[in-house]
């Protein structure tokens, strides 16, 4: 029995790309349009086929910018039908075709190989207009090392994405964060700065396409190495955090920055909240005075206005996982400082 359904995937304002999935096996075909949708890996709407005859029957070539189709229902009449862009889903090991990959392979990797067709094709482009209230930028810089910054920058993100859609940039230059996941990135910010330069009638489409999740928190791919960091000048990267509000409904951005960032006081201007951590320590005590010093000396006191300094506490236990950061003696910490800043206010009216 032919049957069709749609399942709509929140999409920027402006929108124009279209998905179809179509496949026999109705709760394979399922499994991976949950995940695209869980994942938001489209900027778009979801149409579901069981059958070629199916698609052929409720849908034209014209209302769809990708078809991701099985093998067994890739019939000659689906092929002559002219649609644009064809994802054949192989299920046999000896069928090949320029525009297949494997259908039994991992979910994550059939859902980064639809991402990289929506991301070549110039359909997937929303709108860069801003809908929602003011994106609230969050600084996280401190001059001392092993402070535990990214751990707070990460558990701040899952928490604040609780509430609203929370976006989290690493400026890190060896993060890490690929091996700690256990991903293999295809993209990175790096790619994202290209397009903002070269191709910025994209971004809103990039930016969703390039996102990855931990939990409820959205990220960026960081770089690879502070050598890739350090070729980044400071109005490239001002730039992009101006077009992320512009064309995105993020109501948090996350900065989780380091000294390797060129432009590192201008872009901590620009920040509602700068979140420090310090230590009791002689040496500690130490780089900080003199940090606060440069502040001065460059004419950066609004930098030191909204700076919120804190010492974490020795936490008995930390969560073992990335995505667990929102539960125990951390997160309760974290919680209590957000409150503080009112940093949960959500209202349309404007910055808190």
């Amino acid at each position: 029995m032919n049957t069709i359904s749609s399942m709509e995937q929140a999409a920027p304002a402006g929108s124009t790309g279209r998905i179809a999935l179509c496949d026999s096996e109705t709760g394979y075909m399922h499994r991976l349009a949950d995940y695209l949708m869980e994942t938001e890996a489209v900027p778009c709407g979801i149409s579901l086929y069981s059958s070629g005859a199916s698609l052929l029957e409720h849908c034209r070539p014209g209302d769809l910018s990708l078809l991701v189709i099985a093998q067994s229902q890739y019939t000659g009449a689906v092929r002559e039908a002219g649609f644009s862009s064809v994802l054949i889903l192989n299920e046999e090991e000896c069928y090949m075709e320029e525009d297949s990959i494997s259908k039994y392979q991992a979910v994550e990797n059939i859902a980064a190989g639809i991402r990289e067709r929506c991301a070549a094709d110039t359909h997937f482009s929303p709108g860069s207009m801003r809908h929602g209230a003011p994106m609230r930028r969050i600084g996280v810089y401190s001059p001392l090392t092993r402070c535990l910054q990214t751990t707070f920058s990460l558990c701040l993100g899952q928490i604040l994405a609780r509430e609203a859609r929370t976006l989290y940039l690493n400026f890190e230059a060896w993060s890490g964060l690929g091996v700690l996941l256990e991903k293999n990135y295809r993209a990175s910010v790096s790619d994202l700065l290209y397009y903002n330069e070269c191709a910025r009638e994209k971004m809103a489409a990039q930016i969703s396409l390039m996102t990855e999740k931990i939990g409820a928190l959205h990220y960026i791919p960081p770089m690879e190495s502070f050598l890739q960091m350090r070729s980044i000048r400071q109005q490239e990267w001002l730039s992009l955090l101006d077009t992320i509000e512009q064309v995105t409904e993020y109501r948090y951005l996350i900065l989780d920055l380091t000294e390797h960032t060129d432009g590192l006081f201008d872009i901590l201007k620009g920040c509602d909240v700068v979140y420090t951590i310090e230590r009791e320590d002689g040496f500690s005590k130490a780089k900080m005075l003199r940090y606060e010093e440069m502040l001065r000396e460059m004419h950066c006191e609004e930098i030191l206005l909204r700076m919120k300094k804190f010492r974490m506490p020795v936490f008995r236990t930390l969560p073992p996982r990335l995505d667990m950061l929102t539960r125990g003696e951390l997160a309760a910490f974290v919680e209590k400082l957000a409150a503080e800043e009112k940093l949960f206010d959500t209202g349309k009216g404007g910055k808190p």
